[in-house]
């Protein structure tokens, strides 16, 4: 999460090179975390509903910004909270200005919220701003339209959670070839690695596995290469699709090759099914990972497309 914001903001063309040396001196001389504070009760990952609910007021030296933010991950730990808000006289729809709002920043609570079935680590709490008070330095970036700079970021945003579900689907399958491996059933002299179905399944779980990895590196190339060019975004979208679903489908194949003694939460593969079994929600979801895609492939005007929903 720290390198989504960090990453976005220093390569974002629209902000001030003054604005990227301070965010780089907080983060680097001040060795200070950041944490996206981003989506509220209001939003949906399906239907790409970024526009924030929460305010800022300009006062005098600064902003009062009041709003809650929800899954802001490691917002307990980070010593910066970046929180995009609405100008309370915005009149258009995508305007955003996004804060680095200090932890000493009077007005924040940590509401710790974060029981869930998967990837518990991230302590994806919520964020309570009341009347909190951030000096005008705080701002690093104010746009009248916040969608297409979303997307010009998307090598960071969510391609940097792509990876995340790559690694889990990665540390699944070492963990499922370890147990079969060493795994000897009573009364025989052979580990589960050689009954015929385990083979398969690993097979499986392997193609699964290596044609995700390659689609998140062909992504990264496109993305260095060309930059955020509708054939990058693409495959941005496919890779994200493809290991959020190999994650879930290697996480149930490797259960089943674990058999009960995997559902004991001392069993790795426990933890690890219900991280990787939640990728395909992690933003952007399946769904609209492939309308999305579909779109793109089909060059088709994103103006024309009716919205699935009033």
């Amino acid at each position: 999460m720290h390198l989504a914001w960090v990453g976005y903001l220093m390569e974002n063309i629209e902000i001030t090179l003054d604005v990227k040396q301070r965010v780089a001196d907080w983060v680097v001389k001040g060795n200070n975390l950041v944490a996206g504070s981003t989506s509220e009760a209001s939003t949906s990952a399906l239907l790409a509903s970024y526009a924030p609910a929460t305010q800022a007021r300009a006062v005098d030296g600064g902003y009062v910004i009041n709003g809650k933010k929800f899954f802001s991950s490691m917002v307990g730990a980070a010593d910066f909270r970046a929180v995009p808000a609405r100008r309370e006289d915005a009149t258009t729809p995508g305007a955003a200005i996004v804060f680095l709002v200090p932890r000493e920043a009077s007005g924040q609570t940590v509401e710790e919220v974060w029981d869930v079935l998967g990837m518990r680590g991230t302590r994806s709490d919520c964020l309570l701003l009341e009347d909190c008070f951030v000096p005008e330095e705080s701002v690093v970036f104010d746009t009248d339209n916040f969608f297409p700079s979303i997307a010009r970021g998307a090598n960071w945003f969510w391609a940097s959670y792509t990876a995340v579900y790559l690694g889990v689907a990665a540390a699944i399958y070492a963990e499922i070839l370890k147990v079969v491996q060493e795994r000897v059933p009573r009364g025989f002299t052979q580990p589960m690695a050689y009954h015929p179905d385990v083979r398969r399944k690993i097979a499986e779980m392997n193609a699964d596995l290596e044609s995700a990895r390659l689609s998140v590196y062909h992504s990264a190339w496109l993305s260095d290469a060309e930059g955020p060019t509708q054939n990058a975004i693409a495959a941005l979208y496919r890779a994200k699709y493809l290991v959020g679903e190999a994650a879930a489908r290697i996480g149930r194949n490797a259960m089943t090759l674990g058999g009960a003694h995997a559902l004991f939460k001392s069993s790795p593969l426990e933890r690890l099914f219900r991280d990787g079994t939640v990728g395909a929600i992690q933003f952007p979801p399946s769904d609209f990972c492939l309308a999305s895609l579909g779109s793109l492939e089909l060059e088709l005007d994103p103006h024309e497309i009716p919205p699935p929903m009033k």
